[in-house]
């Protein structure tokens, strides 16, 4: 058992005593700070009201932003693994100058919905030893997993269960147990460890040869599109501790379909929980101008986004259809977004300084989320004649809904993330938080 070096033991409250048009005048603070023992650190605990900078910085389309500083002791590497768990759960690993896994917990306190707390937990882990080299990690479902190689460059993953003292949510953070997955191929390494929650699986991608600087992958209501076969753990609530030891589960590798694809560069899974033990792959064949060197990112149910040396946008067959990528436009390289996500029935992108989102006019050092319906994308992709360019940025200027962030600002790509109406991104020291309103 691993237990925490520190907790949350101090808070701040923030309240609104009237209309927040007299905010300025109406807000009034009290703090209180209990002393412990020599080598503990004092954390933060603020409850702020949740439209405390509605519509402010950049907001358009009813969506409003809030901004929160987070605590001294709490930041987010560029490289940290990001973990997010609902209801207003994260979680962050890092490897920069020791192992840490942290804990943000945001509530509703008294079930007060025009404020929010946090309460932080910070764990500090030993470092693996020299036979066991991770590479990536994945947070959630409880777990804490683990990818890399052992000692001779053979595959392995390891979990651990992620438990609270006296089951208090936000308390004092412990790991309980460890498991190790050996996967049945010694021969390839672990890139990317990706925890689907709808399915309840972890999957596995493993190195493929090439030089892939974005996410590998992408996630459709019912499959998965991976640009290179992957292994999974099926079920990891099966190592609960509370239903006896954990079983020795092994990585099982995607089956090939059985029909040979020399040409096929993608491939598709289920996201549907196998009976068996193994996931069957579909390839997928692709025109040779595509690739995924710098990534992939969601465009739609149907559509993708391939981000390499030339992008283009492309049609995603589903599991039962023709198996190959089509109606593919090519996409300007020039301001491309870093992430996406799903956020209720939108797409909302992360972009960096560059493109001009008002009235043709640079947003000088201004950091962008901008969301837009699917539907518009779908409605332009069926307009499109062979060979024609999708006008990427122009849509999103026309019909998207753009907040800009605070100059200087310093997100992180790999927290954007969602939850109901709420989305969500960390930049190395500050919380953002978009409300969309009815």
């Amino acid at each position: 058992m691993i237990e925490e070096r520190q907790s949350v033991k101090s808070g701040r409250f923030l309240s609104s005593l009237s209309s927040w048009r007299r905010i300025g005048s109406s807000l009034w603070e009290t703090g209180r700070r209990c002393s412990r023992s020599a080598g503990r650190s004092l954390l933060t605990s603020i409850v702020l009201p949740a439209g405390l900078m509605a519509g402010g910085q950049g907001a358009t389309g009813g969506d409003h932003l809030s901004v929160l500083s987070l605590p001294p002791h709490a930041s987010v590497g560029a490289g940290d693994n990001f973990g997010h768990e609902a209801p207003g759960t994260f979680y962050f690993f890092s490897r920069r100058d020791r192992w840490q896994l942290s804990r943000l917990v945001i509530e509703h306190p008294m079930g007060a919905q025009d404020l929010w707390r946090e309460s932080w937990s910070f764990l500090s882990l030993p470092v693996a030893s020299r036979n066991f080299r991770v590479r990536t990690a994945a947070i959630g479902a409880g777990h804490l997993f683990l990818g890399g190689e052992q000692a001779g460059g053979a595959p392995l993953v390891r979990s651990y269960q992620i438990d609270s003292l006296n089951g208090r949510v936000g308390g004092k953070m412990i790991l309980n147990g460890q498991v190790d997955y050996y996967p049945s191929s010694p021969d390839v390494a672990v890139r990317i460890l990706y925890l689907d929650p709808k399915a309840r699986i972890l999957w596995i991608g493993y190195e493929n040869g090439r030089v892939e600087s974005g996410r590998p992958y992408l996630v459709f209501s019912d499959r998965l599109l991976w640009s290179d076969p992957a292994g999974y753990i099926p079920q990891p609530s099966e190592t609960s501790l509370e239903k006896g030891p954990p079983p020795l589960l092994s990585p099982h590798a995607l089956l090939p379909s059985g029909e040979m694809c020399f040409s096929c560069r993608f491939y598709l899974v289920s996201r549907k929980n196998p009976e068996g033990t193994a996931i069957v792959n579909q390839p997928v064949r692709a025109p040779r101008s595509i690739e995924s060197s710098l990534g992939l990112l969601p465009a739609g149910e149907n559509l993708g986004l391939f981000m390499g040396s030339r992008s283009f946008l492309c049609r995603v067959p589903s599991a039962k259809g023709p198996s190959r990528l089509s109606r593919c436009h090519a996409v300007s390289n020039d301001g491309l977004p870093v992430a996406a996500v799903w956020w209720a029935n939108r797409l909302a992108y992360l972009f960096p300084p560059g493109p001009a989102w008002k009235s043709g006019k640079s947003t000088g050092d201004r950091w962008a989320i901008v969301s837009i319906s699917p539907a518009f994308l779908q409605e332009k992709t069926e307009k499109l004649s062979r060979g024609e360019s999708f006008p990427f940025l122009d849509l999103l200027r026309k019909k998207g809904s753009v907040i800009l962030l605070p100059p200087g600002a310093r997100p992180r790509g790999q927290t954007l993330s969602s939850e109901g109406k709420d989305l969500f991104l960390f930049g190395k020291r500050h919380f953002y938080r978009v409300t969309s309103s009815p």
